[in-house]
């Protein structure tokens, strides 16, 4: 009997052995290759500078890797010429086995020349040309401080409302998208005759955009402004 018994232990022994071992190389497995997509309850939440200004949200989506990433610069499709600074680059990938990845920072507001007034908010939504992507851009006067997102679109489809309502949760009535978006089929074009402004106030679009201006305003709505476009050569 004490035969059987050394022979039961040893087998016992070496069944938890196996199981230890497989789950130790199965960890290391999982560590050493990223899994190939997420599931439905995975969600990735990113407080953009830490101070609940700007929040972005990604639903069914798994976080791959966090790294910071050196100082670079990008352009919109409106051709607005903007940096990061302090940035990380978050990378991750969706339900679908799709890859994309997140380029997020907060900066100081003297780097940016849509930043006219500190006293008001302002913001930039635009797609990218310099890359495959969509952006949103905010000064806030609050915290004095520019906060900055960039979804790729490579893999991953992302259109301007996405960004804007689904993966920051902005209001629609404060944050109205750049392009003018039609309804049904899902499907979003931009309208020639919409007033493609970056900031909510007219006298920070006379600045940022004065060939816009006009296109939106009536000569004579205020004198300063078009004093000071005249002055610049716009008439």
């Amino acid at each position: 009997m004490s035969k059987f018994k050394e022979i039961a232990v040893l087998l016992i022994a070496l069944l938890v052995a196996m199981i230890v071992v497989s789950f130790v190389v199965g960890s290391v497995i999982n560590m050493l290759t990223p899994p190939s997509e997420a599931s439905p309850d995975d969600v990735i939440v990113e407080n953009i500078g830490g101070d609940n200004v700007l929040v972005a949200t990604l639903d069914h989506c798994l976080k791959l890797g966090e790294n910071g990433i050196a100082d670079g610069s990008f352009k919109t499709r409106l051709g607005q010429e903007l940096s990061w600074r302090n940035a990380k680059n978050i990378s991750y990938v969706d339900s679908y086995g799709s890859h994309g990845y997140l380029i997020v920072w907060k900066d100081d507001p003297n780097n940016y020349n849509f930043v006219l007034d500190n006293s008001k908010s302002s913001y930039i939504s635009d797609s990218l040309e310099s890359i495959r992507g969509q952006c949103f851009v905010l000064y806030s006067p609050e915290k004095n401080a520019v906060y900055g997102i960039i979804v790729n679109t490579d893999e991953v489809a992302c259109t301007e409302y996405e960004l804007l309502y689904d993966i920051l949760g902005l209001n629609s009535t404060e944050f109205t998208p750049t392009y003018q978006h039609t309804t049904g089929s899902g499907g979003y074009s931009s309208g020639s005759d919409h007033y493609h402004t970056v900031v909510p106030d007219r006298y920070t679009l006379s600045r940022s955009d004065p060939g816009a201006y006009y296109d939106h305003y009536e000569y004579g709505d205020n004198y300063a402004i078009d004093d000071y476009l005249e002055s610049e050569g716009y008439d």
